[in-house]
């Protein structure tokens, strides 16, 4: 009787089923009070357009998170090195969306007003926990195959299954995709591509053959 050892892994690829666009607003200002102001002004503007894709339903969820101010000292250039004190007001809103189609559009338009955004694609949660799953039968399959390759160039067989455990855990990865920086040239919004999510999971078998 033989004690075999073999490394499973499975990696699969799945569209992006959602999108969060993060908007950071940053405003500085020498006047605290116009920093705070204007800054307030884009945040509450994005936030309630956050609100009108939910109700639309292109969007599943959005949080804004609470404005802050800060001062930030610099020196002016020259003679001198003057001081120079600025007011920076800072806050995000992030907006998941579930109609892709209007990731291009939306980084374009928060751009537009002000905003810095960036994109983090994702699965829904059924749709991970089910991949997460898929992935871990097939990776025990794979270390299973190559265990009966083992096996067989040994002349026995597979008897029994003495343990498998995670090497490691089931999860997602993979490159972001790269898309434009939003802008308009005619009358046209940049093209983003939906990203692939990778899903995988790699698991290690001890087998016994006969």
């Amino acid at each position: 009787m033989s004690q075999i050892h073999a490394t499973g892994t499975h990696d699969a690829h799945y569209r992006a089923e959602r999108a969060t666009i993060t908007a950071s607003v940053s405003v500085a200002s020498k006047d605290r009070g116009r920093s705070i102001t204007d800054a307030t002004t884009l945040h509450n503007s994005i936030a309630q357009r956050a609100q009108q894709l939910r109700d639309a339903g292109d969007a599943t969820w959005h949080a804004a998170d609470a404005p802050s101010t800060w001062a930030r000292k610099s020196y002016a250039e020259g003679a001198g090195q003057q001081v120079v004190i600025e007011h920076v007001t800072s806050s995000r809103v992030r907006i998941k969306l579930s109609n892709l189609d209007q990731v291009g559009p939306l980084v374009e338009e928060l751009s537009v007003a002000g905003a810095e955004t960036s994109v983090h694609w994702s699965l829904t949660e059924a749709s991970r926990r089910l991949c997460e799953r898929q992935a871990r039968r097939a990776a025990v399959g794979t270390a299973r195959e190559i265990a009966e390759d083992y096996a067989e160039a040994l002349g026995e067989q597979i008897v029994r299954v003495v343990s498998i455990s995670d090497v490691l855990a089931a999860g997602f990865g993979g490159p972001q995709p790269r898309f434009a920086m939003a802008a308009s040239y005619g009358g046209e919004s940049a093209e983003v591509s939906v990203a692939e999510i990778t899903v995988s999971a790699t698991v290690q078998g001890v087998f016994e053959s006969a």
